[in-house]
């Protein structure tokens, strides 16, 4: 008889753990994840934060007010996209300067991707040709509390090289701006 009553016990202090995992995992999977609603929060916002504003108050030291929101406008893209997340961004200060609600947002980085033509290419072997481009990042940096634009600086993808390899159903060649450059720029902009 003692044998059953610590087993019921042990049964019943194990299963009692197991309900208060369940529970909080429960409480996760209903109640959500803040911070996961934080950035659906600036996501639905990120049209009103990316508005240019017309007017323009350039500085020569550049800086950022507040906490940063980057957005990457792209014309093969149909929306707008942000990158919040720290891991993408190569430095330990991102995780101190990257905003994570809308209410934090004092500045605004808007990168306006396009290209520019850079020649072209003939096809080996072949009829034709294709276009090759240069691909341009504007960078657009708006101090919320103003509001205007305080810089704007732009950023070129290499010249294309003489020669490339591409696929059959390729129509163009683009070379890419390099992208830690654009966030090393970002992350030593000063902070006020």
């Amino acid at each position: 008889m003692n044998a059953n009553v610590s087993t019921s016990r042990f049964m019943a202090r194990n299963s009692g753990a197991v309900l208060l995992a369940l529970f909080c995992a429960g409480c996760q999977l209903f109640g959500g994840n803040s911070a996961l609603q934080d950035l659906d929060r600036l996501q639905a916002r990120l049209e009103e934060f990316s508005q240019i504003p017309p007017r323009e108050q350039l500085t020569d030291q550049p800086y950022i007010k507040g906490r940063l929101l980057v957005v990457t406008r792209k014309p093969d893209m149909p929306s707008l996209s942000m990158t919040q997340e720290p891991y993408y961004w190569p430095s330990d200060r991102a995780k101190e300067l990257l905003a994570q609600t809308p209410e934090q947002v004092g500045t605004v980085v808007v990168l306006n991707y396009s290209k520019e033509a850079a020649g072209s290419y003939k096809v080996v072997e072949g009829s034709g040709g294709v276009s090759a481009y240069r691909e341009v990042c504007e960078l657009i940096l708006i101090d919320r509390s103003i509001p205007a634009v305080i810089h704007r600086k732009t950023f070129r993808g290499p010249e294309p090289g003489s020669a490339t390899s591409i696929s059959h159903n390729q129509t163009e060649v683009v070379t890419p701006v390099d992208l830690t450059e654009v966030r090393n720029y970002i992350m030593k902009l000063p902070s006020t």
